[in-house]
C-alpha cells in the first residue's frame, strides 16, 4: 500500500490544524516549544479518524484525544453507545514510515492495561475519562483496535503480534475483544479529503400530478409538477439537484431558450407546458407516498439520491426570473416530468447522455459524466481552486477558478505524445471529448488534483510571456510567437515535470522567476529554426500540421539541450518509418533528457 500523497498530507495536516488542535487536551509537562506545533497536528490525526468513521463532532473528537507521554500507545479512546463498541485507537502521522512492531507492542500493552482498568499506569488524560472508560468496559458488547496511519502501511510483524496477542487475550476469556483491527490508512484518509468536497446527496420529495407509471427494469413514473414546486427544489438544494446532469445554470442571456422561457413566465405561463420538452429526474431510490386528498391523481415520490439530468436550464431559469419578480404569478406554469428508478450502478449516465443528444450540447459538456472529473473537482478544491467541467454561469466569487478547456490544454501540451501541440492548434475539441483517445490520454485516473492546478499556472504563464513576446517583437518573428505557444508549452513544460509533480502549489511568480531566461532562449530558437523548418509557410498554417510542428519541436529541443551530436539522437533522427511517423521515439528521448529547473 503507498503512502499518502505528499499533496494530500499537506491538505490533511490543514485541515487537522484549523478543525482539531484548537479543541484538544492541553500537553502535559515541559513539552518542547519547538516541537510543540509538530506534535498537536500529529496528535490530531486521531480525533480526524473519529470524525471520519463514526461523525463524532470534531470538539467531541479532540476531547477523546489522550496521546501524550505516559499513554502506553493509546492515543484516542472512544465509546460508541449506539452499537456498544468500545475503539483504542493509536495514530501515526509519518508519511515516510510503516506501523511497527515496537508500535503495535506498546499498543497492545495499554490496551491490556486498560481493560484491567489500571488507569494509575497512565497519564492524566486517560485519568480524566476513568469514569466514561468504567462504564463503557461494564456495557460494551465489543472492544476494537483502530490503526490510523499515513505511512505504506502496517508491518508484517506488527501484524502478526497484533493476532497473535488479541486471540490469546481472546482464549484467555476477553470475549469483548475482536480480532479483527479496524485499519484507516492513506487510502481512507484521501478518500474522506475528497469526500469532504463532494456535492451532497439530494433526498427529497417531488409531488407528480395526473402521474401513471411504467414498469419494467427500471420503474419509471410520468406526470406534470407544478414550475413553483420544482424552484423550490432549486433553492433549497442548489447545485446538487444537479449532481448528475452534464450542466449547471449557464446564465438566461438576452436572447435563446432561457430567455424564452422567461418570457412564458411573463406573459403565458399557462401555456408553459405545451411550450417546454420537459424535465427528467432519475433517482438511486423512488417510494409512493400519500396521494393528496382532494385529487387522486396526485402522488408525493420519495427520491433518494434526486437529480436532474434533463431541464436544468428550465427549473435554474424559472428560478432566476422569481428571484428577479418575486411578485410574478406563475401557478399556472407546469411541466411534463418523467421521474426514473435508475438505481445505484452506472444506468443513470446512459440516461443522462441519451436525453441530452437530443437538444443541442457540446460533446464536451460529456466528460460531465466521468467520474474522474468529479475526483479532480474534489481535490483541486482542497487547495481552494473552483475546477469547473461542467458548462455553469460563471460568478464573481473571488475564488480562483479552473475551466476543463484550460486543463485540457495544459495537460496536452505537458504530455509525451508529440502530436498534441498541432492538435490543440487544429481540433481542440478532441481533448475535452470524453469518448476520445485524447481525452483518456490526459485525463488518466492517477491525475492528482494538485498536479492539474500547477500545470495549468505554468500553462497559463507561459502563454503569458508568449503573448508578450508576439506584442513587443518585431514583425515576421511575432508570428511565430503568435501561433507557436503551445509548442512552446510544450517544450518548457517538460523542464518542469518536478516542479508540476512536487506536494508545493506554484504560483506564477515563482513560476516566472524559474523559467524567464529559458524562456527567452526557447523562444528565439523557435525563432531561428522556424526560418528553416517553415519556409514558404503560412505561420498559422504551419503550426496545425503534426509532422512540420513535431519535427520544429524536436529540432528545438536538439539545440537547446545540445545533443545534436548525441549518438542515440542521432540514431533515432534516422529511423523514421510508418509505426512511427512523426518519431515519437525521438520526442520520448529528448524529454527523458530534459534538464529539470
Amino acid at each position: 500500500m503507498p503512502a499518502i500523497q505528499s499533496a494530500m498530507l499537506r491538505a490533511l495536516k490543514t485541515i487537522l490544524n484549523e478543525r482539531y488542535v484548537p479543541h484538544l487536551p492541553p500537553l502535559l509537562g515541559d513539552a518542547d516549544a519547538a516541537n510543540k506545533p509538530e506534535k498537536q497536528t500529529a496528535r490530531a490525526l486521531s480525533a480526524f479518524t473519529l470524525h471520519a468513521l463514526f461523525a463524532v463532532d470534531p470538539k467531541a473528537a479532540a476531547k477523546a484525544v489522550v496521546d501524550d507521554y505516559n499513554d502506553n500507545g493509546v492515543d484516542a479512546i472512544y465509546y460508541h453507545e449506539a452499537d456498544k463498541t468500545l475503539y483504542f485507537v493509536q495514530s501515526k502521522l509519518k508519511a515516510g514510515e510503516q506501523f511497527q512492531l515496537a508500535e503495535a507492542l506498546v499498543f497492545l500493552s495499554g490496551t491490556k492495561l486498560l481493560i484491567a482498568k489500571q488507569y494509575d499506569q497512565f497519564n492524566q488524560n486517560v485519568k480524566n475519562l476513568s469514569v466514561v472508560l468504567d462504564r463503557a468496559l461494564d456495557e460494551c458488547d465489543q472492544i476494537k483496535l483502530l490503526i490510523a496511519y499515513t505511512g505504506d502501511g502496517i508491518s508484517i510483524q506488527a501484524r502478526n503480534e497484533i493476532q497473535r496477542v488479541i486471540q490469546a487475550e481472546i482464549d484467555d476469556g476477553e470475549e469483548q475483544l475482536q480480532l479483527q483491527i479496524i485499519d484507516f490508512g492513506p487510502q481512507k484518509i484521501e478518500e474522506v479529503l475528497r469526500q469532504e468536497q463532494a456535492i451532497k446527496l439530494v433526498n427529497d420529495k417531488v409531488r407528480i400530478h395526473k402521474y401513471r407509471s411504467a414498469e419494467g427494469q427500471r420503474k419509471t413514473y410520468f406526470g406534470i409538477v407544478k414550475v413553483s414546486d420544482l424552484i423550490k427544489l432549486h433553492n433549497k438544494h442548489g447545485k446538487g439537484l444537479y449532481e448528475k446532469n452534464i450542466r449547471y445554470f449557464i446564465g438566461s442571456g438576452r436572447r435563446g431558450v432561457n430567455s424564452a422561457i422567461k418570457e412564458t413566465l411573463k406573459n403565458e405561463p399557462q401555456h408553459f407546458l405545451h411550450l417546454n420538452n420537459g424535465i427528467t429526474i432519475v433517482g438511486n431510490s423512488i417510494k409512493q407516498r400519500a396521494k393528496s386528498r382532494d385529487n387522486k391523481t396526485t402522488r408525493d415520490f420519495e427520491v433518494l439520491g434526486m437529480s436532474v439530468v434533463n431541464g436544468a436550464q428550465t427549473i435554474s431559469t424559472a428560478a432566476q426570473f422569481i428571484s428577479e419578480n418575486p411578485d410574478a404569478d406563475i401557478s399556472q406554469a407546469q411541466v411534463m416530468l418523467t421521474l426514473i428508478n435508475t438505481g445505484s450502478d452506472r444506468f443513470h449516465k446512459q440516461v443522462t447522455k441519451a436525453r441530452n443528444l437530443q437538444n443541442p450540447v457540446d460533446l464536451s459538456n460529456f466528460a460531465a459524466l466521468d467520474d474522474n472529473q468529479e475526483r479532480l473537482r474534489q481535490e483541486m478544491a482542497l487547495y481552494g481552486v473552483e475546477y469547473h467541467y461542467r458548462p455553469q454561469r460563471q460568478l464573481s466569487t473571488g475564488v480562483k477558478i479552473i475551466e476543463i478547456e484550460t486543463l485540457a490544454k495544459a495537460l496536452a501540451c505537458r504530455h509525451s505524445d508529440i502530436r498534441f501541440p498541432a492538435k490543440l492548434k487544429s481540433e481542440p475539441s478532441t481533448f475535452t471529448n470524453a469518448s476520445s483517445a485524447d481525452y483518456e490520454a490526459l485525463f488518466t485516473p492517477d491525475l492528482a488534483g494538485h498536479v492539474a492546478i500547477n500545470s495549468v499556472n505554468v500553462y497559463l504563464v507561459i502563454q503569458e510571456l508568449t503573448s508578450t513576446a508576439d506584442k513587443t517583437s518585431p514583425s515576421p518573428e511575432r508570428l511565430v510567437y503568435r501561433h507557436c505557444g503551445y509548442a512552446m508549452a510544450s517544450v518548457l513544460m517538460k523542464q518542469l515535470k518536478t516542479k508540476i509533480e512536487g506536494s508545493e502549489i506554484l504560483k506564477a511568480e515563482e513560476i516566472k522567476s524559474l523559467i524567464s531566461a529559458i524562456f527567452d532562449e526557447v523562444r528565439q530558437k523557435f525563432a531561428e529554426q522556424y526560418l528553416i523548418d517553415g519556409m514558404g509557410s503560412a505561420h498559422h498554417a504551419f503550426f496545425k500540421r503534426i509532422p512540420d510542428t513535431a519535427k520544429l519541436i524536436q529540432h528545438v529541443c536538439i539545440s537547446q539541450q545540445n545533443m545534436s551530436n548525441d549518438p542515440t539522437v542521432i540514431t533515432l533522427a534516422g529511423r523514421l518509418n510508418h509505426q512511427d511517423p512523426y518519431n515519437q521515439a525521438l520526442s520520448n528521448y529528448l524529454a527523458g533528457k530534459a534538464v529539470q529547473l
